[in-house]
């Protein structure tokens, strides 16, 4: 399965017509500026234990990934979501490791879609 579903970005591309391709070039630069401090996020409210953070960082990246079709890192932040509803993050293991690895491959694809 590819990192980034294109036909997101097409259709916005579409939808926006001659404006079409600045604006899917501005979304994905968006996206790439924002998504380390998402990440970041995350990580830092592991670190200081703190749940609610923790629930808010990885619901923000996942709304983030899904607007320019980046389904697998979304799915991975819908389960980082779920333990931060869970109350406790004991439960957190190899998902941030795969949320650093599939963040490398979504960036590389986003890179290569808009040069």
């Amino acid at each position: 399965m590819q990192s980034v579903d294109f036909s997101i970005l097409e259709e916005f591309r579409e939808l926006m017509g001659e404006e079409g391709d600045a604006e899917v070039r501005d979304l994905v630069s968006l996206y790439l500026e924002d998504a380390p401090a998402l990440i970041e996020d995350v990580k830092l409210a592991l670190e200081q234990n703190d749940v609610e953070s923790f629930r808010r960082a990885a619901h923000s990246f996942k709304s983030s990934c899904a607007n320019i079709g980046a389904f697998q890192l979304q799915g991975i932040c819908v389960e980082l979501e779920e333990i931060g509803k869970s109350g406790s993050l004991d439960q957190v293991g190899t998902q941030l490791s795969q949320l650093d690895e599939e963040y490398a491959q979504v960036r590389l694809a986003l890179t290569q879609f808009v040069a």
